[in-house]
């Protein structure tokens, strides 16, 4: 999936998502840690950390997750991918929005799933700064939208810059 990371497609995302059904002792999931980070769901991140400091560093969000029972792990978490399963699916704003917010979160939050290009601003104002998306985007129309708005009335995280 192509990858937008300080205003500029990237190829490089070493994570990982291992499921829930795989065993993290599975031969696909002990390859996977040998090469590159984890990701894992909120739910089994929380299993992982009670058990063991499982080494795990990412977390994937569905948008029925309660973010607030990240909050004693977030200093153990780089990188949060929140799921928008619909563009008009309007609660990983919320989740983005809390953990930068309320938690404090200072790794990567990235938005992953129908992601288009014009939610871009709105995204990044809630606090998200990387964006998965199905299909490679206009970089040209990607500047240009993270270029049109220098200043916000309203408060809102800070505005990526496009370069």
């Amino acid at each position: 999936m192509p990858l937008l990371r300080n205003g500029h497609l990237v190829t490089d995302n070493p994570w990982i998502r291992l499921e829930d059904d795989v065993p993290t002792t599975s031969p696909a999931a002990n390859a996977a840690t040998v090469d590159a980070p984890l990701l894992v769901s909120m739910t089994r991140f929380l299993e992982l950390q009670a058990h063991t400091n499982s080494g795990v560093s990412g977390v994937f969000l569905s948008p029925e997750d309660d973010v607030q029972l990240l909050s004693e792990h977030l200093h153990r978490i780089q990188v949060i991918v929140i799921n928008f399963p619909k563009y008009t699916d309007g609660r990983g704003y919320s989740q983005a929005r809390m953990l930068r917010e309320q938690f404090h979160f200072a790794g990567e939050l990235r938005a992953s799933g129908d992601v288009r290009p014009d939610q871009l601003l709105f995204m990044a104002r809630a606090g998200i700064d990387a964006f998965e998306f199905a299909e490679t985007p206009d970089e040209k129309q990607i500047k240009q939208i993270l270029a049109r708005f220098q200043v916000n009335y309203q408060p809102s995280y800070a505005l990526p810059v496009a370069g």
